[in-house]
């Protein structure tokens, strides 16, 4: 599924915002009187999307906010103003925040952030396009495309400097023409490197491994792959569905069905192999550990300095749907479990749980099994003293340290997003065409 990230607003001709509203702050307030400081209080509702909002992006210099439906993304300043409505979804903002990307199927469009005009329009890509990145100086962009290719794009000119043959349709006929009447495209996500030198990428759907080129040539550098599956009695290829870079740059994490394998990026040889029940794998911002799941209930910590495995027992990775790192790296959190859903934080200086947080979670069913509908998706406020989860229903904050919820409000839902600041939490309205701000 495309994420889709949309702004919503209303402007008089007179350049007046239509719909702005300086409200009273009706959230239910739970705080310890010693956290007062941190209430937050309804700044201003932005209205003006149609239809429901699937993405809030606040820019790297917290001076902007984008908000996104299916089809169209508003452009505002953090103070409430329409800057404009562009065309495209999935916004991104580059590095700097002075540029956004959105996505309009097979073609990308670059926009001036301060303005909303039109830059260039990123076209040539015969499938739509499933991922895109900036590189790190924002200098360029890489785009990945049902059509099989990755093509990285200049920033200054609009040109594309090269395509990347990253994954190849079947060639047999029947397929193609299946492939196509049912619309089955494989998608293709990118990513750069810290330094801007190399990109990866990977497929979702197929048995390929990972792959690393050189940015400035187009040139292929390396394969990562080799993950197996078993299946009935037989030991399978298996494809890599995931991956990312250490925040440092030196290691590659690839997950599969089973299995994680990290990598040395300057070498590109295989480093670790863990047997995992789920495939999940996240660096630390410091780059200091790989959190995976273990089989059974545990989370399994390597430390990238000494390569030593640590065990954290008690965790239930059972039905596991969330797991990232806080922003300073001493608490790991997971979201999971099937009628008990919720949030394990763990120490990770001592490898200990510390607290468990029920969350929301709301079951469906169907003529095949049950699913899950609704859940907190969960993130950290850049302080990493708090947890936010932001459902259907709500958006609640928790004590990090103490399992305790100190904020909560219900006319907030899902999606939601800190700016880097942490001064501003954006989510959407109730109605999920309203985009509100809280300080």
């Amino acid at each position: 599924m495309k994420r889709i990230a949309v702004f919503v607003a209303c402007i008089a001709l007179s350049g007046s915002l239509c719909g702005h509203s300086m409200a009273q702050d009706r959230s239910r307030v739970v705080w310890p009187s010693n956290l007062n400081e941190y209430a937050l209080k309804l700044k201003v509702t932005l209205v003006g999307h149609r239809s429901q909002v699937f993405n809030v992006v606040v820019s790297p210099d917290d001076g902007l906010v984008a908000t996104a439906d299916a089809d169209n993304t508003r452009l505002w300043t953090t103070a409430g103003q329409l800057i404009a409505a562009v065309d495209g979804a999935v916004p991104l903002f580059s590095p700097d925040g002075r540029a956004l990307l959105t996505i309009s199927k097979k073609n990308a469009n670059l926009w001036d952030a301060s303005t909303g005009k039109l830059r260039f329009t990123l076209s040539g890509h015969e499938g739509d396009i499933t991922s895109a990145s900036f590189s790190p100086d924002g200098s360029k962009v890489a785009t990945g495309s049902e059509d099989g290719t990755v093509k990285l794009w200049d920033t200054a000119t609009g040109s594309a400097s090269a395509t990347l043959p990253v994954w190849r349709v079947k060639k047999i006929k029947r397929y193609r023409i299946i492939s196509r009447a049912l619309h089955v495209g494989v998608d293709v996500y990118v990513k750069f490197s810290p330094d801007g030198r190399t990109v990866l990428t990977n497929t979702y759907w197929e048995e390929s491994p990972a792959k690393l080129w050189d940015v400035a040539t187009g040139r292929l550098k390396a394969e990562l792959g080799g993950h197996t599956t078993v299946v009935g009695y037989e030991t399978k290829q298996a494809g890599v569905t995931e991956t990312s870079f250490s925040p440092d740059g030196k290691f590659i994490v690839t997950t599969s069905i089973g299995t994680v394998r990290l990598w040395e990026t300057a070498t590109a040889s295989m480093i670790q192999e863990l047997q995992v029940s789920e495939s999940t794998a996240d660096f630390s911002p410091d780059s200091k550990w790989l959190a995976s799941t273990g089989t059974g209930q545990v989370l399994v910590m390597l430390n990238l300095e000494t390569l030593k495995m640590h065990w954290t027992p008690g965790v239930d990775t059972g039905f596991l749907n969330q797991h990232r790192f806080s922003p300073d790296s001493r608490t790991y959190v997971t979201g999971s479990g099937y009628k008990d859903h919720h949030a394990t934080v763990i120490d990770v200086s001592n490898g200990k749980v510390t607290t468990k947080i029920p969350l929301h979670a709301k079951w469906g069913w169907d003529f095949i099994s049950n699913w899950l509908k609704d859940v907190d998706r969960l993130s950290f406020h850049p302080s990493s003293k708090f947890l936010m989860g932001a459902s259907h229903q709500s958006v609640t904050m928790w004590d990090v340290s103490t399992g305790r919820v100190v904020w909560e409000t219900k006319e907030g839902r899902h999606p939601a997003a800190f700016s880097r600041d942490g001064k501003l939490l954006v989510t959407v309205g109730m109605d999920k065409k309203s985009v509100l701000l809280w300080e």
